[in-house]
């Protein structure tokens, strides 16, 4: 009896052992994206009020969005820059129609060139379900290259306002993790009483908000293995003293957004016209169809994957070495491995792709020039490993460093290379 008791005990101990393990955090923290929806309902009121007030209607006119993120923070806190970038995204999607205009903005101390401008800009025309994707494509990643962080929400505003003078049917939001402006070693503040600054005031509205001078405080949660943590992020808004803009042919901003919403699903064919039989073969047939892909290895066949401005079929990529280089122009392969040259790069190899199974490994080989994030995903080690999907195609490289030209002076480098899947049919 009392070898029984302390088998009992045993076991009780052991399985008290294991709850505590099965219970301990595993994981890492991720952002919560539909925290971010209630942020950007309020960011689409407030502009939306901010343009009333400065005399100008919404629901009937086109307007310029531009989108400016602060990012001396993003390497401490890439959770924080995955909100901005979030919440950017749901309010283009709740807000933009055909005819407005979404543009990025970059700025730290000041506005940074994270890509070219005409490349930071897109124009949303009749297929609006595209352009949003390409816009929600335009948010900036990283930090500039040599960062030590801080921003000057002043100063930017101030430049900001210098790049669209004339543009009366332009809302500036700032997003940052500050409204007020945060200093750093050797670097200097504007200040609002800054004459520049005063300046702006004339030809724009800062919309008023919180003390530290946000006009909106933006929440979103991050969950993470030991409970949910609450972040913040603010907005600050300029919208023109007198807005004016092209007007929106009919119908309403409302009524178009809700059309698109409400878009009706394709018809489904009525029970009766096919027999029960059929379906079932149908469905055999499927199966045997999807089965006869795995078997020949993972649904390579004619799946696809664009990298750049070249094709690479993923059935005919050998597993287990490149298939595909990324490097600058005047790199010459010893090894016959395709190239995907990218200008402003060093001449050499800066990235490999290789196939592994079912998935593609992307791997940075150059310190002057690293990956930095895929799809805004910022990475810490130089390289990811993608799970190819037909519902996540896109899946740009973003790029940043440092390299040296033939002078010896050095040149920032930031660059977005295209990556995109496509799922075959054999």
């Amino acid at each position: 009896m009392r070898n029984l008791t302390v088998i009992s005990l045993l076991l009780a101990s052991t399985q008290v052992t294991a709850q505590t393990q099965n219970t301990e955090p595993q994981g890492k923290p991720e952002l919560d994206r539909s925290s971010v929806t209630a942020s950007a309902d309020k960011l689409v009121q407030t502009v939306q009020q901010a343009v009333r007030d400065s005399g100008g209607d919404l629901e009937r006119q086109n307007a310029q969005f531009v989108l400016a993120f602060s990012t001396g923070h993003y390497k401490t806190d890439p959770l924080g820059a995955q909100a901005a970038r979030e919440l950017a995204t749901q309010f283009v999607n709740k807000l933009a129609v055909t005819g407005d205009q979404v543009t990025a903005r970059a700025w730290e101390l000041g506005l940074w060139p994270y890509r070219e401008d005409q490349a930071a800009s897109v124009r949303i025309g009749t297929d609006t379900a595209t352009d949003k994707t390409r816009a929600a494509d335009l948010w900036p990643t990283t930090p500039a290259v040599g960062s030590i962080g801080g921003h000057d929400t002043e100063r930017t505003a101030t430049e900001l306002s210098g790049q669209f003078p004339n543009t009366a049917g332009t809302v500036l939001i700032l997003l940052t993790n500050s409204a007020a402006s945060v200093g750093n070693t050797g670097g200097k503040l504007m200040g609002t009483n800054a004459p520049e600054y005063q300046a702006l005031l004339q030809h724009w509205n800062r919309v008023s908000g919180t003390q530290d001078g946000a006009t909106l405080d933006l929440p979103y949660v991050v969950k993470s293995p030991s409970g949910n943590v609450q972040g913040d992020m603010e907005a600050v808004v300029f919208a023109p003293k007198t807005f004016t803009a092209a007007a929106l042919a009919a119908p309403t901003r409302s009524e178009r957004l809700k059309q698109v919403s409400a878009a009706p699903a394709a018809p489904r064919p009525a029970s009766s016209a096919v027999p029960l039989v059929l379906i079932g073969l149908l469905v055999l047939g499927g199966l045997g169809f999807l089965l006869s892909r795995v078997l020949r290895g993972g649904g390579g066949g004619r799946s696809t994957l664009r990298v750049g401005d070249q094709t690479f079929s993923l059935g005919d990529a050998p597993q287990g070495r490149p298939f595909c280089v990324i490097a600058g122009p005047g790199y010459v392969s010893d090894d016959g491995v395709p190239l995907v040259p990218v200008q402003g790069f060093p001449a050499e190899r800066v990235v490999e792709l290789t196939r592994k199974g079912k998935e593609v490994q992307v791997r940075g080989t150059s310190e002057a020039v690293r990956l930095v994030s895929i799809a805004g995903r910022v990475l810490s080690d130089n390289s990811a490993t993608l799970r190819l999907q037909p519902e996540n195609p896109d899946q740009p490289l973003e790029f940043a460093g440092e390299v040296r030209g033939s002078g010896g002076v050095p040149r920032t480098v930031q660059k977005t290379v295209p990556l995109s899947f496509t799922q075959g049919d054999s």
